[in-house]
Formats: structure tokens, sequence, C-alpha cells
């Protein structure tokens, strides 16, 4: 009898589980981030409509439709890299918006037309945990406009003053995409040194 008790409630919580999408209803993810943001085209800036594009995560299977808004959400966002796509009326657009750790939540604004998408705004949002404590004990800071901007995304090196900075897949971009980096524009840089070059863990726009 305990068996066959067992037996059913195991099946109960199994059918609850899919039933809300996740093995933990209504429980945080420790491996994975959150994106929400609103998307427009270039003529629903300019006084147009905004027409209903379709937002989805390269390499997963999150997508949406965003209405009239523009608006769009995910969550359970594998960490990692992350490009957003936004395709529908004349629009294939990618959007790299950097890397996202565990527990990030990031809101973004974008601007996209034709194949052409161009990142904002971006606002990051995370707990600072003990881990992330101990790690600013061995980081470094520099701020100023980027020179000498040279390699391509992620992998790129430029200068900050007499300091050389280094990005790399692993480095994360707030409030700026890799890609709208530029000579000129003016930036934080957060990370170790290792034979002189700044190795960024996050970068900035300032």
């Amino acid at each position: 009898m305990r068996t066959m008790a067992y037996g059913a409630a195991a099946a109960v919580v199994a059918a609850f589980a899919v039933a809300c999408g996740s093995g933990v209803p209504n429980g945080p993810s420790l491996t994975s981030a959150s994106i929400d943001g609103a998307v427009r085209t270039s003529s629903a800036r300019s006084g147009g409509g905004a027409p209903a594009l379709r937002v989805s995560v390269a390499g997963t299977t999150l997508s949406t439709e965003t209405g009239s808004s523009g608006r769009f959400a995910f969550i359970n966002v594998p960490a990692g890299s992350v490009t957003m796509l936004f395709e529908g009326n004349g629009v294939s657009a990618a959007l790299p918006i950097g890397r996202l750790q565990p527990g990030d939540h990031v809101t973004i604004a974008a601007t996209v037309d034709g194949s052409h998408a161009h990142l904002d705004s971006r606002e990051d949002d995370r707990d600072v945990d003990a881990d992330d404590e101990d790690d600013d004990e061995d980081e470094n800071e520099v701020e100023g406009r980027i020179a000498d901007l040279k390699g391509g995304c992620p992998n790129l090196t430029f200068a900050i003053g007499s300091t050389t900075v280094r990005t790399n897949s692993d480095t994360r971009f707030k409030n700026v995409a890799c890609t709208s980096l530029a000579n000129g524009t003016k930036v934080e840089a957060e990370g170790p040194f290792a034979n002189g070059v700044l190795l960024a863990k996050e970068i900035e726009k300032s």
C-alpha cells in the first residue's frame, strides 16, 4: 500500500511539474537568467505604427510575439553569450547583448530596421553574493574613452588612457552591446590584470 501511495503521489507531482513547464514550480533557477524589454522599428521611432515582431533567444526554444507595445519577456534564459533575434514585417535581425550569468536579470530596449538591430539601452539587475564580493577584491577598474580599437566581438583589444583592455566571450557588457563599442565611446572596464593587460570581466557604458 505504501508503494502504491508513493507512486500515486509521485505521478501527481510529475504532472504538476509538466503543466507548469518546470521541474520546480514557481522556484527560481540557479543556472539561468531572465530578459525583458521592448523593441521598435525605425518607422515606429519616427512616429509610425509598431508592427508585431517575433522575438526569440538564439540557440533556444524561447520565442514570443510582441504586441503593438513591442514588449517581450523571457525567463530561464541559459547563462552564457546571448543573442536576440527579431523577425517579421520585413525585419530579420540579430542583436548580441553580451554574456549573462546565472541570476542576471536584464532589461533592454532595441530598435530594428530590416537586417539591422541597435541596442538603445540595457539595465542589469543581479543579486551580489559572497562569491562576487570575494572576486571584487582581485579586480581593477579603469574609466575613459576607447582608443585604438581592434578585433571583432567578443574578442576586442583597446586602450583606455595608458591601460590596454581585452575582452572575450566571458566579458559581460552592461548598458552597451559589444558591437556598439567604437573609438570615442566612454566606458568603465573592470577585471584583473594579466601581463599588464586588463582582462575585462565587465564593460559598462558610462
